[in-house]
């Protein structure tokens, strides 16, 4: 008896995810993805991705991970038809829970749980704005479970739809830290800048370069990377050469694996909040560069003086004087990026993000027992 009770429990808690992945989850948060998918794995659990056939996942499933392509068919006529074929291939995996991001797959999200009677949970990065609240308004609310990466996101996500307060479970995204900090742990050369942003909008980049030429004009002997692509990019190039910095700045396209281009540099700049949890953030955290740059709500990492040295991303002075103060002194830039990577050992465990991540699993499982 006791052997079948034991089997039954083991049962009871088995999760099999299926997380649904759109371009956009997979762009921003492939890192993210592939911890967990790897920690689900490592403590034997299965687990399946649906997304597009043409995204390149190899950089987010390992070889235990079952991936199902949606849509099969990618002409829109044949949305049913994809439904059919991908509700066949859930089926035979067998989901205990449905996982999705918003704003991506939630309406997929919802009818699959309806379809495979199985809960669904979201995670959600971004701020819920707009269109949005009203159009996704109702599949929200037959999730399960909202996980929040932060407790600001918590508050957004309970302002935005109250009736589900009492469904948001914080569930902070892991990081690794390494050992060693990188900030200007090289003895000799220029200090090396980095910023990870899309290249939108050269009104973003205008008053950082400024502060970049005044610098220069210093003495200071530093690099800028500025990595990302976007509409504005042409512009972004042609003001660099105008200004004469093209010795001293360049632009890169998004690279990966990230990190090994991070723990290059010194420090990472933040130029924008723009109410995404940001993973490269974490990750030059997690190596211990120091960070520059406006604000971050959105993470609740960044704090004056202490994990960072915030600056006013629309005034090319305030750029310059915290510039200035952090390549000057940088034993001080070293102790704000160790401090950052103590807060992320803190608070932002890889394996902490795995038990959590399974814990809201388990539950939503267990309310639709209920």
């Amino acid at each position: 008896m006791v052997e079948m009770g034991q089997t039954q429990k083991e049962q009871a808690s088995a999760v099999r995810p299926a997380l649904l992945i759109d371009r956009q989850t997979y762009r921003n948060y492939a890192v993210y993805l592939r911890r967990i998918l790897v920690g689900l794995a490592g403590t034997a659990h299965a687990s399946a991705v649906v997304c597009p056939g043409d995204i390149d996942v190899s950089a987010v499933i390992c070889p235990t991970v079952e991936q199902i392509e949606y849509p099969a068919l990618r002409l829109g006529i044949f949305r049913s038809a994809n439904r059919r074929v991908l509700l066949e291939r859930l089926l035979r995996f067998k989901p205990t829970v449905i996982h999705a991001f918003y704003p991506g797959q939630t309406e997929l999200a919802d009818f699959l749980s309806v379809a495979l009677q199985t809960p669904f949970v979201v995670t959600v990065h971004g701020q819920p704005t707009g269109w949005r609240l009203s159009r996704q308004h109702q599949n929200m609310q037959n999730a399960a479970k909202i996980i929040a990466p932060s407790e600001s996101m918590a508050g957004r996500i309970a302002a935005a739809w109250p009736s589900l307060r009492d469904r948001i479970e914080l569930v902070a995204i892991g990081s690794y830290v390494e050992d060693e900090c990188a900030c200007f742990s090289k003895k000799s050369g220029p200090a090396s800048l980095i910023a990870v942003e899309p290249l939108d909008d050269i009104r973003l980049f205008e008053p950082l370069l400024g502060a970049v030429r005044h610098l220069i004009l210093d003495g200071c002997e530093l690099m800028l990377v500025l990595m990302g692509t976007g509409k504005a990019e042409r512009a972004i190039r042609r003001q660099i050469r105008l200004m004469g910095l093209a010795n001293a700045v360049t632009i890169v396209p998004p690279m990966r694996p990230l990190r090994t281009v991070l723990s290059g540099a010194d420090v990472f700049l933040h130029l924008k909040d723009r109410g995404l949890f940001n993973v490269q953030l974490l990750e030059a955290m997690g190596v211990g560069l120091a960070v520059a740059g406006a604000a971050d709500p959105t993470t609740g990492l960044l704090t004056e003086g202490q994990t960072a040295m915030l600056w006013d991303a629309a005034d090319e002075l305030s750029i310059y004087g915290c510039l200035k103060r952090l390549l000057g002194q940088p034993d001080a830039a070293r102790r704000l990026a160790m401090n950052g990577q103590t807060l992320l050992q803190r608070q932002c465990g890889v394996s902490c993000m795995i038990d959590r991540t399974l814990e809201v699993y388990l539950a939503a499982q267990e309310s639709v027992r209920k």
